[in-house]
Order: structure tokens, then sequence, then C-alpha cells
């Protein structure tokens, strides 16, 4: 699969395949790839182009719908004229049944026309009982998604798209601000620009708030007398219900809306909602013959926009994060993305939907930062800490990046932003470790956390917190690569591996931490793993290439203290690179503790974040640390079973 294009658009769908077939059209060479064609949104959806009937308020996504909306009748031509396919184009308008009244102000301001209940009547019959009246949205209207979607593929292939299905994007691979190539499970693939537009998926290539919403859908027939029109001709946009009928008698049913991640199939619960809501609205529903079920994700973000223009790189451009809406917004987002590429012209409209907007969301300043290590000690080499030296400071030396703080901290669990901030600076630690799926989904406590430290001045360690398999540790450890890169350390290659299917005592998969390292080393991460206190798999794990190991004190967050010593302690004697002692620490005796067996550095969290004064306790466990590395490097006295008197037994007074 090596081969360079002009332009390498990522994703299938219709988002994907507008762009593909705008930038044709102008001369590009184009190549999309797609992992799967028929699990995208594009073909689950029901094909509304419904600005006015979604009620989108006044703003920049509603006035990018009805840029896209004014597009569309052109558009269709053009695509049914490149293949004789009919659409579906149908700007019927659309009611909007309501079960409660409005009150007058509403129903007198509003831009469009409020229906009584015997008004809305006239316009379709056999309402639900419960309708109380409704709006009427004579410009909006509906499209075939299903034969949209196979227009564009068509239209694609007729004019030498380079269609590649079954291509699971693993990463990209960047260079001085420049994407220089993507590496795939059919190989590598290198163009001039990227266009990331795979919708809900997005978010497994970049660090993007990109999150999969459920929608389950059904269809069923409309009976048909001969001569006479199908019983719903309009679309119905209900209250939580939306009814789409097609000009063949099928009617769509739509849709569920649910946040419960990757979790696949339509569902009995589900199905029983759509029935009873769309039976409500229209009676007649309930006996007429089911067709087909089916469900899909759309690309949710945090503020329900989508994420358009370049990203990070120069030659890297993002139009994802549609929604609800991409099918609506794929004639508008196709002419901008085409212009942007082919032109370098940014319409101002692009400016609302940004990107970098999640990166750069207000949150307290950095905590200043104060000087490292002000203690002359002796220098040691890692891995082999009986051998020293006088000559020069003491530094801990991981894949070859030097540092003077022997502590890493966290950053998860504390009350608020400010008083992690203000631990991290307390603790005088240059490492700090992120959870990669936590910052980009915006978990409670992590809004704004990419922007709330120093990173010129702290080294960032994401750590694949939450995956409990092999795969889902190297997905995240790439994203965990970006989302370092955009915040300004471009040659940070590290990761904290966690790979953790045990949801009670929370202890790491020894296999699949392997596994996962084993691919992470050969793509080029510095791998510090956390694991049991397991001497052979330490001993495996280096010999893999990983840059550190890190056995577990006790379970994480356990406070249980380090409960594994004598196991840690022939890590630590067998161990060629730097052994971290992660998890179980409660207190700065016990970070002394490990330090004083030889540990060459600590990460601890919970115990600070979760302390009754958590900068008062990282102050204390950045102390211990030194406390315990001074000591483990003067060198204890012996242990002996009987008392030596520490005063002089000559020359004593008679």
């Amino acid at each position: 699969m090596n081969a360079t294009n002009d332009i390498i658009i990522i994703g299938g769908g219709i988002i994907g395949m507008a762009i593909a077939v705008d930038l044709k059209l102008r001369g590009a060479s184009v190549t999309v790839c797609n992992r799967n064609f028929p699990q995208t949104a594009s073909v689950a959806a029901a094909g509304m182009l419904a600005p006015h009937a979604e009620e989108l308020p006044p703003g920049p996504l509603l006035d990018l719908c009805l840029k896209s909306r004014l597009l569309y009748p052109e558009w269709v031509r053009k695509l049914q004229d490149l293949t004789g396919l009919d659409l579906g184009y149908n700007p019927s308008g659309i009611l909007a049944p309501v079960y409660d009244l409005p009150g007058v102000d509403v129903r007198n301001h509003n831009q469009s026309q409020w229906l009584d209940k015997t008004a809305i009547r006239l316009y379709q019959t056999g309402l639900g009982d419960d309708v109380v009246g409704g709006w009427w949205y004579p410009e909006d209207g509906q499209v075939d998604n299903r034969q949209v979607m196979q227009a564009l593929r068509q239209a694609a292939q007729q004019l030498g798209v380079n269609l590649r299905d079954g291509v699971t994007i693993q990463t990209l691979q960047q260079k001085q601000g420049q994407v220089t190539s993507i590496l795939t499970n059919q190989g590598e693939l290198s163009g001039n620009t990227y266009i990331i537009a795979n919708g809900s998926w997005a978010s497994q290539i970049l660090p993007l708030p990109v999150r999969p919403i459920k929608g389950q859908m059904l269809a069923v027939k409309m009976p048909h007398t001969p001569n006479e029109p199908y019983p719903l001709q309009r679309v119905l946009y209900g209250p939580q219900t939306y009814l789409v009928p097609r000009q063949n008698g099928r009617l769509i049913i739509g849709a569920t809306s649910e946040d419960v991640g990757w979790t696949p199939h339509n569902t009995p619960q589900g199905m029983e909602t759509l029935m009873k809501r769309a039976i409500r609205l229209y009676p007649d529903i309930a006996n007429w013959e089911i067709e087909e079920f089916w469900w899909g994700y759309r690309p949710g973000t945090p503020d329900e926009l989508p994420i358009l223009g370049h990203y990070g790189c120069d030659n890297l451009i993002l139009a994802t994060g549609h929604y609800r809406n991409g099918i609506l917004l794929a004639p508008a987002t196709a002419s901008l993305i085409a212009d942007l590429v082919i032109n370098q012209q940014t319409d101002p409209l692009l400016e609302n939907f940004k990107g970098d907007r999640f990166h750069t969301q207000p949150s307290p300043p950095p905590a200043p930062m104060t000087s490292f290590n002000v203690y002359p000690v002796p220098t040691t080499i890692n891995g082999n800490n009986g051998n020293s030296s006088l000559s020069s400071p003491d530094e801990l030396i991981i894949a070859g990046r030097k540092f003077r703080s022997r502590l890493m901290t966290g950053t998860g669990k504390y009350p608020t932003i400010s008083i992690m901030q203000e631990s991290v600076a307390a603790s005088e630690c240059q490492i700090v470790t992120v959870a990669v799926r936590r910052v980009q989904t915006k978990a409670p406590g992590h809004e704004g956390l990419a922007e709330a430290l120093d990173w010129d001045k702290i080294w960032m360690l994401p750590n694949t917190a939450g995956c409990q398999t092999a795969e889902e540790a190297i997905r995240v450890a790439r994203l965990g690569r970006e989302m370092a890169r955009l915040l300004g350390q471009e040659d940070n290659n590290f990761v904290k591996l966690e790979v953790i299917p045990d949801s009670k005592y929370l202890l790491p998969d020894p296999i699949g931490t392997l596994e996962a390292a084993e691919t992470l080393v050969k793509e080029g991460f510095a791998v510090l793993p956390y694991i049991n206190a397991d001497p052979i798999l330490a001993k495996r794990l280096e010999e893999v290439g990983c840059a550190t190991v890190m056995p577990l004190g006790s379970p994480i967050g356990s406070g249980q203290g380090i409960r594994t010593q004598a196991n840690i302690e022939i890590i630590i004697e067998e161990a060629n690179i730097p052994v971290v002692v992660d998890a179980g620490i409660g207190t700065p005796s016990e970070a002394s503790q490990a330090m004083e067996m030889g540990a060459d550095a600590v990460l601890i969290n919970s115990a600070i974040a979760l302390a009754k004064n958590p900068v008062l306790m990282a102050r204390a466990m950045g102390m211990a640390t030194v406390a315990g590395r001074l000591a483990y490097l003067s060198g204890r006295i012996p242990v002996k079973d009987y008392a030596i008197a520490s005063s002089p037994l000559t020359g004593t007074v008679v």
C-alpha cells in the first residue's frame, strides 16, 4: 500500500466522500481510507434536513446548517447527473407536533408558522390525541441518505477516487509540524494533505473529545391503497422521536440517543422506547409491518459543534464531530474544506469550529515552578545503583532524558485544578502522568487540565488508564503521543502503559502488558509499564526494550504501603533499567522506604491528591523521596543481633 497521493481522506462516510468528490472535481488526486462502510453513521441516519425543526439556536451552527441547506438542490443535481440515481431529495417541509401548548409569546414570535390542534390535522391526518398543535417549517425537508451514500461512492469511482475499504488507521507519523505518513493495518501511506473525516472514530487517531452517541432506529412499511398516496407524506418531528416517510412507502422511525460508548447492537428496550413514542405520535403505526431495525454511532462533541479546519499540523485538516447533522452539513463541509485545501481559503465560518477550542479553554494559570534538587548528591547509574560517583549531580535517566527529581506525580482525584497545580509545584516533581482518556473526554476534574501546567518545565507522561486490553492501550498510547505534541513536547515518546481488566483490585494484566509493550517499543515509544511485582515479567519487559519497569507496592489507591518488598528488591537487583515503585504508597515514610530499597523513583498520586492538605503532603513526599535517596546512597549500618556502644570504651575517666 506504499504510495504517495495529493490528498488522503480518512473516513468513508458522507462527509469524507462528499469532500473526496468535490476535491476530485477540482482536479486533485484523492485516496479515501475507510474502515467499514456499513458502520458509517451516514448509512444509519434518517436523512432529515431540519435546521429549523431541530430548533437550533441562532449562532454559527445554525448559520452553517442554513448555508448547507441552501446548497442542497444544486449538490443533489450534480450527483444525480454524475450517477443517474434518484437521491430522494424532497424539500416538502417538516411538521413538528407538540404535546404541551407553548406560551402565547412563543407562538406569536416564532419565525415559523404555529398550527393549533385543528390546523395541524389539516396538514396531516391521523395524529395522536395527545398532539395539541405544532410548528410548520416549510423550508426543511429530507433526502434518502442511503441513496446519497450510494451515489457518492459511485461518483467517486467514476471520477477516479482511490477507494480503500477495510483500512484501520494505527497512527499518524509527524515531523517538524507536518504529518509525514499514516500507518495502517495494510501498510504505510503518505500524501501531501491529510483529512480526518471518520466521525466517531476520529478520537482513536487524535486526542479529540469526539465520542460515539449510539442511535437505534427502525423502519415500518406503510399500507398502500392503489391510486392513493401513502398515509404519511411529510416528516413528523415530534417530541423525542421523528417519522420520516420515503416515497416508496418505507417509514423511518428514530432515534434513541445513548451515551454508552462503543456498546453495539439494537436492544429490546431501545425498540420498545421507539415504538411507544412513535405510536403516541401516530397511532396507526401500531399495526404496520416492521421492515428493519438498525443502529449507528453519531460523532458527538462536548459543545455539539463539528470540528472543521486545520489542526496541529500545516497539512492536517479535520472534518468530524457533526453529531446529528452530518447529512445536512455534507454539501457545506465539502465546499469549505475543498476551498481550504485547493485555494488555501479559510471561510470565516470555520473559525467557530476549530479543533483547538478544546485545548484552549480558560483554566487557572500555571503555578510557579521552583528549582529542583539543591542538594549536591552523588551520581548513580540507573538500574545499577550500587555503582556511584561523586563527580556530578544525581540524576534520574529514562530513555536518555535526564531528570533531577525522582518523584513522579499524577493529576487525578484532586479537589480542584488549582490545588493540583499547587501540589505539583510543592512536590518539585518534573514528571507528571496524565490519563489520556480522561483528558480526551473531559471527565470530571480533568476539564482544562492540559492547559493547567507549564509543559516547558514539566515532562508529560501520558498513561493508558482505563484500557482493558493490549489493543486499547496501544491506541490510547498513540493518542497520548499526539496530545503531548499538541502541547509543545514534539519529541515526547513516553507512555505509562497500563492494561487493567480487573475492576475490583485493579491489578495489571501481565500478558496484555507484555504484548502491548512489544508493539509500542517497535513504534518508537519509551514504554514505562505498570506491573505486578513479578521479577520474571520485569526482566522480559526489559528484554523487549522498555525504558523502565514500574512494579506496584500494593493495589492502586489502597494506601497499604509496600506489601511486595521482597519481590521489588529482586527486581531492583536484577534490573539494568530504572525501577519505579508505583501504587500503594500512602505516607512519606513509605516513599522514603521505596527509595532506601534502591528504587530509582516513585510515582504517587492518591496519597497526595486525597490527603486533607494535598499541597503539604506533596511537599512531604518530595522531601521523603530526596531523604530516601540520600539514605540509600549513604549506605545504612549493618543490622546486628546485639548492641554496640556508641560511646568509646577506652580512655574513660576512672
